[in-house]
């Protein structure tokens, strides 16, 4: 009797697996970044005058990022290639960015909005209006046969990206700016515009670039000393050094969890841009290599859910959220690896940011649908042969709007 019933037990907890159709291998790596982040937050703040203040600021974000990727894993994502939806949430964004000028500035910058206790940076979510405009657009002028053409499809979406990075520089915010660019070189890329396209916009990037980086005194500070920190290890290279002494000292297993040293006061910011050397010192080559496996995993399970979905929006939609998630992750860990130049960019799930995490989980969310309805397709045409899989050309149906 008992192994009957552990026996309809087991079929039970796979029927149930089975029935539920979207991406579960995508959504336990999220549930587990952000439950270690919530202890990878608290082991590098906790040492401070008000130890659990950053833990539960976290934790408050997280329930609500948690509420928000469950109610959109709920929402059919064809409803974001609405205009109205796509128009209306760069409307916002736009509106967000001009605002967040007036409010007060933080270390030089104005990027939050803080309203009744709590804080929000706009430019996070221009990256997934960005997406949204990007995969309806592109996919509207694959089907029209135009996305080889460089004044109807290259400069319109250069525009639209354009404003938004010129909005966001004006923060200033050189990061998410960059961000904006590789999602817009991604989806393009993907989407099939040509090379030579993409190409013909370098000589108006390069002035920008220019001016952005080698005519702003920091900023080309923050390049020479990327090229030799050990130059000013007391000044300029002062954060590159400490961050590279921290992932030193943890060697093979760490120091154990709670026990860095450079967090004390040596590390700028332990619980957010340089979480990942945090975790490096406490849980040495071990921890740091499975976090970096972790996120592996999910650019996997993103790039299938992408390539599963019906048609040519939502692949487009899924490797935009996938891309933004990622080269997020790829750049906040080569700061600290002193693989890039420093810049402020948070550890997707793990670095403590309450709009950053939320908005991160805002769009596994959607991925999460986008993988469901890919299931859902997948199964109601097996034993079937024939059609188009993978991102190399479009799925006719259903239509954009």
């Amino acid at each position: 009797m008992t192994e009957r019933k552990a026996e309809k037990s087991t079929n039970r907890i796979f029927g149930a697996l089975e029935a539920a159709r979207w991406d579960l291998g995508l959504a336990a790596a999220t549930v587990g970044l952000v439950l270690f982040g919530l202890v990878m937050v608290y082991s590098a703040s906790g040492f401070q005058e008000k130890p659990y203040r950053f833990l539960v600021n976290q934790l408050q974000w997280a329930v609500l990022g948690f509420v928000v990727m469950g109610v959109l894993r709920r929402v059919d994502y064809h409803r974001y290639a609405q205009p109205s939806v796509v128009y209306g949430l760069l409307g916002v964004c736009v509106v967000l960015l001009v605002a967040v000028l007036f409010f007060p500035a933080r270390n030089g910058a104005h990027r939050w909005m803080s309203i009744a206790g709590f804080s929000a940076q706009p430019s996070e979510l221009a990256k997934i209006a960005l997406i949204l405009f990007l995969a309806r657009f592109l996919a509207q002028r694959e089907e029209e046969g135009e996305i080889g053409s460089f004044g109807m499809t290259v400069l319109p979406a250069c525009v639209i990206a354009g404003i938004l990075a010129a909005l966001i520089m004006k923060e200033p915010d050189l990061g998410t700016t960059l961000m904006l660019g590789v999602i817009f070189v991604a989806l393009a890329f993907v989407a099939g515009v040509p090379m030579r396209h993409l190409l013909k916009l370098a000589p108006l990037a390069l002035p920008v670039a220019y001016l952005f980086i080698f005519r702003v005194g920091w900023r080309w500070d923050r390049v020479l000393t990327f090229l030799h920190p050990d130059r000013d290890p007391q000044g300029r290279g002062f954060q590159v050094m400490q961050s590279l002494i921290a992932v030193g000292s943890g060697g093979v297993h760490g120091l154990g969890l709670g026990e860095s040293k450079q967090k004390l006061y040596y590390l700028p910011e332990p619980h957010a841009d340089f979480i990942f050397a945090v975790i490096a010192e406490e849980l040495g080559f071990v921890g740091a290599a499975s976090v970096v496996l972790a996120f592996g995993f999910f650019l996997w399970r993103g790039l299938r859910a992408s390539r599963r979905a019906p048609e040519r929006f939502g692949q487009l939609l899924g490797l935009g959220l996938t891309t933004m998630i990622m080269a997020q992750a790829f750049f906040n860990i080569s700061v600290a690896l002193s693989l890039v130049p420093t810049k402020g960019i948070p550890l997707p799930f793990i670095s403590a940011g309450g709009s950053s995490l939320v908005l991160m989980l805002a769009a596994v969310g959607m991925l999460l649908n986008l993988s469901e309805q890919g299931a859902e397709r997948e199964r109601g045409r097996e034993g079937l042969k024939g059609g188009v899989n993978g991102w190399g050309a479009a799925r006719r149906e259903p239509r954009v709007a």
